[in-house]
């Protein structure tokens, strides 16, 4: 009976070891840019968002103020006078 040897099945180790980092990089790297994509168009709706908020708020208050003011037809102070003092 001869006896056979065997090489150690997994000869090339270090290749496919580097072959199979490379790929996981890559997909990471992909992964990342496409949720830094994401993240900067949810970025841009926030900013949008704020903005028209700020512009509502403004509008709003600047509305409640002059309803305030001229709902009785003149301002509560009379021209000349210092408020307060």
């Amino acid at each position: 009976m001869t006896t056979m040897l065997f090489g150690p099945l997994d000869s090339h180790y270090e290749e496919r070891a580097a072959l199979h980092r490379a790929a996981r990089l890559e997909l990471l790297h992909n992964r990342l840019v496409k949720r830094l994509a994401k993240v900067n168009h949810l970025a841009d709706e926030v900013e949008r968002a704020a903005a028209e908020l700020v512009d509502v708020t403004q509008g709003s208050a600047i509305e409640a103020f002059r309803g305030a003011m001229f709902s009785a037809g003149s301002f509560p102070v009379k021209s000349g006078e210092a408020y307060g003092l």
